[in-house]
């Protein structure tokens, strides 16, 4: 007999499985303690990427260090590193790694409000996604929001835009903004925006679909290849557009100003 199956529901899910972890956490913790709310929501995504990534990383938190320099990052949220490659120290989750061995960076936050937070913050994840870069130019970093708040797309992607400025070593490559707002870096630009082939982000508007494409673009970054049959299983929105039928607006790297898509005709 035929299994019918859905992977729409199914990438769905993650994110309202997610989202139920985070309520029942605080629920039992209360408002007073907020940091330790934080530290779990960190550890419920960790958990959720070990469950689905290529068993040749390990997800933790930690370091990493540059020993030419005499320097180690900040502790970031979530450090997805290569088995095969050796750590400097490494106890449980806690992982201290030189640049070599990263594969992605994560930071997690609860909710972002514009302006000095918000610059703070990705600013902050784009000077150590550089720092990593000198040595690893292919390492992939994002920026994961659990609850949107009264941020929009468009305040996030001025803020790439800016901190970034001309210099697509510290281009963060993919924002979840709460379950429905996602933005992705294009280095070579997206052939069906129409707009110049060069590296620009997109802002989507996707219906509880951010926090399950945010971790199935870290699986793409994380696996040798992707076949057919496994990208319809990671992005279920199909057809001639896919998700950038749902695109809002663009920001394009080394410029000052946000523009909004046209609609679909």
């Amino acid at each position: 007999m035929t299994i019918s199956q859905d992977f729409m529901s199914y990438q769905r899910s993650i994110g309202k499985s997610l989202k139920v972890e985070e309520n029942r956490i605080r629920e039992l913790i209360g408002k007073e303690h907020w940091l330790t709310d934080g530290e779990h929501k960190e550890q419920l995504l960790r958990d959720a990427l070990d469950n689905v990534l290529p068993e040749v990383y390990r997800v933790g938190t930690g370091f990493v260090c540059y020993p030419s320099n005499e320097t180690s990052s900040g502790q970031l949220d979530i450090l997805i590193t290569s088995k095969s490659s050796p750590t400097l120290y490494k106890k449980g989750a806690l992982h201290f790694v030189t640049a070599s061995s990263v594969r992605a960076i994560i930071e997690v936050k609860t909710k972002i409000s514009k302006g000095k937070k918000l610059i703070s913050v990705i600013s902050k994840l784009s000077q150590q996604i550089k720092s990593i870069r000198a040595t690893n130019p292919d390492c992939w970093a994002g920026l994961f929001i659990y609850d949107k708040g009264r941020l929009k797309g468009s305040d996030v992607l001025a803020v790439l835009q800016s901190v970034t400025a001309n210099d697509p070593a510290g281009a963060i490559n993919c924002v979840a903004i709460g379950e429905n707002k996602f933005i992705r870096f294009w280095e070579n630009g997206h052939r069906q925006s129409r707009l110049e082939q060069r590296p620009i982000w997109h802002s989507y508007e996707l219906n509880s679909l951010a926090h399950s494409y945010f971790i199935s673009n870290i699986i793409e970054q994380c696996s040798e290849t992707i076949d057919d049959h496994r990208a319809q299983t990671l992005f279920p929105l199909r057809g001639e557009f896919g998700k950038e039928q749902l695109r809002s607006h663009y920001a394009f790297l080394g410029e000052s100003s946000i523009a909004q898509f046209e609609a679909h005709s």
